[in-house]
């Protein structure tokens, strides 16, 4: 796995052992999501946002798209996202997931082009997914319930919440977990 940490400041330590990335996430800012379980069994604390966009330039590019999936600015937090769907990793899942659970919805229907494009018929990460929902109920409960919370404060007038980028976009994300665990049964010809 790809490791590096990050401290507040903005300098990156050099690489180390997994338990550096979890450090990109720990030692970054006191608002924080709240703590997920990625996919080798490590506990991240993502934070809410942050203003730390000038990067090292030898800073991975894995984990700068992650953190500045984070920044204050969403289109920042939109080009991150295309960073981070090119080129997924298992321990990418919540800050893709996170996106889904913000104001943004611009940001929500770029994860939703992803969930319905390359992520449907990428089965190793479709598996990393399906691991992230089953080892955080609590963090993706939070981002369907933020998700509808959003819709209801500032689409509730225009759109229904069926048709809401993020929920339809976390619903797509559960879809492809489903027919990953339940394949569907070819009948012999």
């Amino acid at each position: 796995m790809l490791t590096a940490g990050v401290r507040p400041s903005g300098v990156l330590p050099a690489l180390g052992t997994s338990s550096s990335v979890g450090r990109l996430i720990q030692d970054s800012y006191a608002r924080r999501w709240g703590s997920v379980v990625v996919d080798d069994g490590e506990v991240l604390e993502i934070p809410y946002r942050h203003g730390d966009t000038r990067l090292p330039a030898s800073m991975p590019e894995a984990v700068r798209h992650a953190w500045l999936t984070r920044a204050l600015d969403g289109r920042v937090r939109q080009r991150a996202l295309a960073g981070l769907v090119r080129d997924p990793m298992p321990w990418h899942v919540p800050f893709v997931v996170q996106l889904c659970g913000e104001y943004v919805v611009d940001v929500a229907r770029d994860v939703l082009d992803y969930v319905q494009g390359s992520l449907a018929t990428d089965r190793a990460t479709v598996a990393a997914y399906g691991r992230f929902w089953r080892d955080n109920p609590q963090f993706v409960a939070l981002t369907h319930a933020r998700a509808a919370s959003y819709w209801n404060a500032y689409h509730r007038g225009h759109s229904s919440l069926a048709d809401y980028p993020p929920r339809l976009a976390l619903l797509e994300i559960e879809l492809c977990i489903d027919k990953a665990v339940r394949p569907s049964k070819v009948s012999p010809g």
